[in-house]
């Protein structure tokens, strides 16, 4: 796709994204638990799931006690042969409706695995419809939190269940917002062989100032208070540097490759043309950089 028109779909997007998030979020800054709190409150109900679903392939739903409320939510599980083969933990981006399609398109294939793994997809909180992640998601600092570590709790029990069962090594990767999310996980818990976080960076606060700017949505909190609520940078150092295996596109609006670039520079960074939706949309990139790094860790 041309620059200019990779660009301009980027801009719909996100003008269309900007339209629909909640007022309530501007004076949610300061009255929001800490991310920290809020995964510290955010726990899977054990009475409510039964983990040992997690054996058998198909959707299977996962019951979690949040600050928020009682929320249930979903993982997809897809079962290697060899009960000791890796896990690929994968998550979605913001909105992706339903949740699985952009693994869809990754994989290339519905029902034949790609890789020799297993893979389990999550769901993050809000996302059992199109319009929830951003009336829900977005409607107060909170509830952002609230969608991570949901998606946290919920991949901290798949790994924990799979290599319970002998699974040989955890790789977690996502794009856009799953792949913050990765990061965000092995940058907690440190328990996984490689990370893959596609068009998304560690710096969330970086991404919504500039996309305001791009909006002219007014941000009633200055660029230092938001990067301290929404810059995940400080999980992202705590990661092996050799294990993160990043990739940008060169147009992307979202997360701009001069802002978010400089923050994987410890680790070699694979630069692809097109924007952010140009990329979801033609993904043979993403999926050549995803079979390569996994074939490259096994």
């Amino acid at each position: 796709m041309r620059p200019d028109l990779a660009e301009f779909a980027d801009k719909v997007a996100l003008h269309a994204m900007n339209r629909r998030i909640p007022a309530s979020l501007e004076s949610s800054y300061q009255t929001a638990l800490s991310f920290e709190a809020v995964l510290a409150g955010t726990e899977v109900n054990r009475v409510k799931t039964a983990v040992t679903q997690l054996a058998a392939p198909g959707v299977h739903p996962i019951w979690l006690n949040t600050p928020s409320g009682e929320m249930e939510c979903r993982v997809k599980v897809h079962l290697a042969a060899d009960p000791e083969a890796p896990l690929l933990i994968y998550h979605h981006g913001l909105g992706e409706y339903p949740y699985d399609s952009s693994w869809r398109r990754l994989s290339g294939l519905r029902h034949t695995p790609p890789l020799p793994m297993h893979r389990v997809l999550i769901q993050a909180p809000y996302h059992a419809n199109w319009r929830d992640p951003l009336d829900k998601g977005f409607q107060s600092l909170q509830s952002i939190y609230q969608m991570f570590a949901g998606s946290l709790r919920m991949m901290e029990l798949v790994q924990e269940f799979f290599t319970g069962q002998g699974a040989a090594y955890t790789v977690v990767a996502g794009v856009s917002w799953g792949g913050i999310t990765s990061l965000l996980y092995e940058g907690i818990f440190q328990r996984s062989r490689a990370v893959i976080p596609m068009l998304s960076s560690p710096n969330v606060g970086q991404a919504i100032w500039d996309i305001a700017g791009l909006v002219a949505r007014p941000l009633t909190i200055s660029y230092d208070e938001l990067l301290a609520h929404l810059d995940f940078t400080a999980y992202y150092h705590r990661i092996e540097q050799a294990d993160v295996f990043p990739l940008l596109g060169t147009q992307d609006l979202f997360f701009r490759q001069e802002h978010h670039a400089p923050l994987f520079e410890a680790r070699p960074l694979r630069l692809i043309p097109g924007s952010h939706i140009s990329n979801l949309w033609q993904i043979k990139p993403l999926r050549q950089h995803l079979l390569e790094t996994l074939a490259h860790l096994g």
